[in-house]
């Protein structure tokens, strides 16, 4: 059932995938993005918003800020596994694995130096500061409107 809270969880998790992926533009290999970059972080942001975050408003202020911290470490995951598994997929279209079984292994391989891009302090700081604040204004919103 629709409610504030999973509305505004919706909303601010769009807008934070948002802001993550333009800021997250500069840290590929030369500033070359994949072009579906903006749309998978606001769509994913939408999802885990109305989901994870919109779901468990209302809770209090500390249990927002573990929801927030919940939020940067799936919301960082899914993104970097994705893009880890495109890039498999593109390699398995020019048949550089020799099997299923590797392709998949490799998938996570791809993954990790993905994540390897993003490790910067600004980076992993804007995702966590910009997640529980996220939750937090989720969590005002679910307490005013119930």
């Amino acid at each position: 059932m629709p409610t504030a809270g999973r509305l505004t969880g919706a909303v601010i998790y769009a807008l934070f995938g948002w802001y993550i992926a333009g800021i997250a533009v500069p840290y590929f290999p030369e500033s070359h993005a994949p072009d579906f970059l903006i749309p998978v972080c606001a769509g994913l942001g939408v999802f885990y918003g109305w989901r994870i975050c919109g779901t468990n408003a209302g809770k209090g202020y500390n249990a927002a800020t573990g929801q927030g911290l919940t939020m940067a470490f799936l919301f960082s995951v899914s993104i970097l596994y994705i893009i880890g598994f495109t890039r498999m997929i593109t390699r398995a279209m020019r048949m550089d694995y020799d099997g299923p079984v590797e392709a998949i292994m490799a998938s996570f391989t791809e993954t990790f130096r993905v994540a390897l891009y993003f490790l910067d302090v600004r980076m992993i700081a804007s995702v966590v500061i910009g997640a529980v604040i996220g939750a937090w204004i989720t969590e005002f919103v679910a307490r005013r409107y119930p």
